[in-house]
């Protein structure tokens, strides 16, 4: 099948390259990935990865036959896992997340390499992370991501180094028409933990919908989520792991700090005024098998405000001269499209603290590894891909946008505006090379210009940001992974099954002094140890 369309798409790759084809070798190299995607290719109809092919051919003297593999991202890590049991997972896939890159490494199923190996076979992206990325801006974050690359003196991850990593993400989305209903001027949205709980109020009793039903609910459990950043706590609370925090020279999980049980105490107060939906654990914002950021919840109406997204989630059309964030285009479909939406400020606590959790420009979670099963020569062959893609722009746009007209076109700033929808240009083989470029972008200036630096939704974002109290700050005090991380998975369960019962009004609150005893000792003691053992040696 792939022969074939090599062949259909030959004249087109000769316009596009402009290059005499070179002598093959007797037998590809295969390779196969499994990126970061939207939805899954259509084998018939991609254009993209035979022209990535033969590019890497012709210019590259790479000869490979890519297979780029769908694994959809709500269940990646479960496929994965059967897949790597199985022995059928991809040579390349995603970290997902620095606590699964540890259980990869730990279980044997991931390569590892050299400093030198890596350096030797993609020279030029080994120099582009060395000096900083693409104008030195991170210069200061290196040592970062080699610590970030490395176990045990050898890479086992490319992690990404991109400045957005420790740009604000989330923001609160308000219901416009819940606002107007209310006569909410933008300018009188909530900035501090009481004028919060006060509107939350109004959107539960004071029929925001006009229905004449007792159907609303103030927040969902993301926008509750704002209350802990007000107390200036980056809290994962329900699902994730929470950040550490210094407090007077030693570090504590804000999962067990006098601050957090502030706020638990708020929220079981809006629980028991009827403030908070009954089901907020179950959950009415992300729904299994639709785009993650989409808060369903609030998209339909049964609350006001949620945190699910970024800025560029619900991003207007104009910014980009496109039809809008993803989770703009569902609030318009199921609102109308003369439906509005308002960002909101982060509420402040007492003592002036505000926002979400941001990161920092060193990540692992989209980044690529490599099965162990696969040989040195292999490996090589991809980190040469890799350089590939950083030097050799042409190569670049075709992965990342496709062909100029058909799937794209440049707009003034030095930025392309796409011509399809994700999963349409996922179809067509855009991105299936992702992995193999980078994460999200390869490792040059050109991509991280398109990525960031030139993109207009960054610039939208980026300019929001400057806006009082929009300028989430929150940073895990502990960068790194701990010796003893896997402890968090009972640890996140036994705090989110406590909350929500304090919160429903199960358990008293008075029971806190008996949570934080039973969280230090099933594992939370030996991780704040090994914290401030971290925070010691710096």
């Amino acid at each position: 099948m792939k022969g074939t369309r090599i062949l259909a798409m030959a004249l087109a790759a000769m316009m596009i390259i402009g290059l005499v084809p070179a002598a093959l070798a007797d037998e590809p190299m295969k390779i196969s990935v499994a990126s970061y995607m939207f939805g899954p290719v259509d084998n018939d109809n991609d254009v993209i990865t035979p022209l990535v092919e033969q590019m890497l051919r012709e210019k590259h003297g790479i000869d490979v036959d890519i297979e780029v593999v769908y694994i959809e991202q709500a269940n990646y890590g479960e496929i994965l896992n059967t897949r790597l049991a199985g022995g059928t997972a991809p040579d390349v896939f995603l970290a997902q997340s620095a606590t699964m890159l540890d259980s990869y490494y730990d279980q044997g199923v991931i390569k590892t390499w050299s400093e030198e190996f890596f350096k030797e076979n993609a020279p030029d992206v080994y120099s582009f992370i060395m000096n900083g990325a693409a104008y030195g801006d991170l210069a200061g974050d290196v040592e970062a991501w080699k610590k970030a690359a490395m176990k045990d003196g050898e890479m086992i991850v490319l992690p990404s180094f991109k400045p957005d990593g420790s740009m604000p993400y989330k923001t609160l989305i308000y219901r416009g028409d819940w606002l107007d209903k209310l006569n909410v001027a933008e300018d009188q949205l909530p900035k501090t933990v009481d004028d919060f709980v006060a509107l939350m109020g109004r959107f539960t009793k004071e029929d925001p919908d006009g229905n004449g039903k007792d159907d609303t609910y103030g927040c969902s459990i993301t926008a509750m989520k704002a209350l802990f950043g007000a107390y200036g706590l980056g809290i994962g609370f329900s699902g994730s792991t929470s950040y550490w925090v210094n407090r007077d020279g030693k570090l504590v999980n804000s999962d067990v700090t006098p601050e957090a049980k502030e706020v638990v105490g708020i929220l079981a107060k809006m629980y028991a005024d009827g403030l908070i939906d009954p089901e907020f654990v179950a959950g009415k914002e992300s729904v299994e098998g639709s785009y993650w950021a989409i808060s369903h919840g609030m998209v339909n109406g049964l609350y006001g405000v949620s945190a699910n997204a970024s800025i560029d989630h619900y991003r207007l059309k104009e910014v980009m001269g496109d039809d809008g964030g993803r989770c703009a285009q569902e609030y318009w479909a199921v609102n109308g499209e003369d439906s509005r939406f308002v960002y909101g400020p982060w509420p402040a606590g007492p003592s002036g603290d505000y926002g979400w959790e941001v990161g920092t420009p060193v990540a692992v979670s989209e980044s690529a590894v490599y099965n162990a099963d696969m040989s040195d020569e292999k490996l090589a062959v991809i980190f040469k891909i890799l350089n590939a893609f950083a030097t050799d722009d042409e190569l670049y746009m075709t992965a990342f946008a496709g062909i100029e007209g058909t799937h794209y076109e440049k707009v003034e700033g030095g930025t392309i505006k796409r011509l399809m929808g994700n999963e349409e240009l996922n179809a067509v083989g855009v991105w299936g090379c992702r992995s193999l470029y980078g994460a999200d972008r390869a490792f040059s200036q050109l991509g991280y210009d398109m990525a960031f630096y030139k993109d207009p939704s960054i610039a939208n974002r980026l300019n929001w940001f400057k806006k009082d109290q929009f300028n989430s700050y929150i940073q895990d005090a502990v960068p790194e992974t701990l010796p003893s991380n896997d402890l968090f998975g009972e640890l996140n369960t036994i705090r989110d099954e406590t909350w929500v019962a304090m919160i429903r009004g199960e358990k008293s609150l008075d029971e806190w002094d008996a949570y934080v005893e039973t969280w230090l000792n099933a594992g939370g003691q030996t991780l704040t140890d090994e914290a401030n053992a971290w925070l010691n040696g710096q």
